[in-house]
């Protein structure tokens, strides 16, 4: 299993919580306060992400690889499973949310989160799949993953596009 680093990255200040990214010799800090994990806020903090997502925040592969006329562009929500399966993490007060990364049958990656003691998925841009088939393929191939960004030692580093979507 390759377990998620995110909480590296988080450090608690009272009743707040701290986020940083390593930025050269710097550090980009954000304070925010997390919410309980139940399922109402989940709920609530899952819709408020969703209508956050903006252009500026899919990634320059996915925008490289995927001309503005692909296919893939008509799902509502290609292109941010990253930043909004990472904010949601970082946001949720628990530490019993897992990443999960799965392909679909073309090899693209798809993540959402697990809840590692009830199973419960956490997927905010599902309605990227054209049917429910081909989304429970991508979940059958999920593997227990952590965010790619970064290099070592700061492997798993949040990318800036999840702190500029939590904020």
């Amino acid at each position: 299993m390759n377990k998620s680093k995110h909480a590296d990255w988080i450090i608690k200040v009272g009743t707040k919580h701290r986020v940083f990214r390593k930025k050269g010799e710097k550090y980009d800090v954000l304070e925010y306060s997390r919410y309980d994990h139940t399922p109402t806020i989940v709920d609530k903090v899952s819709k408020l992400i969703r209508a956050n997502l903006t252009d500026d925040l899919l990634s320059p592969d996915i925008l490289e690889k995927y001309p503005s006329n692909h296919q893939r562009w008509k799902y509502p929500y290609f292109g941010y499973c990253v930043p909004a399966t990472f904010a949601l993490l970082y946001l949720i007060d628990t530490n019993t949310l897992q990443p999960m990364r799965g392909e679909d049958a073309s090899g693209e990656g798809h993540w959402w989160l697990r809840d590692i003691l009830t199973r419960e998925v956490y997927d905010l841009t599902l309605d990227q799949f054209p049917t429910y088939e081909e989304l429970e393929r991508v979940y059958a191939s999920g593997k227990p993953s952590g965010y790619y960004g970064g290099r070592n030692p700061d492997y798993q580093m949040p990318a800036s596009r999840f702190l500029n979507l939590i904020q």
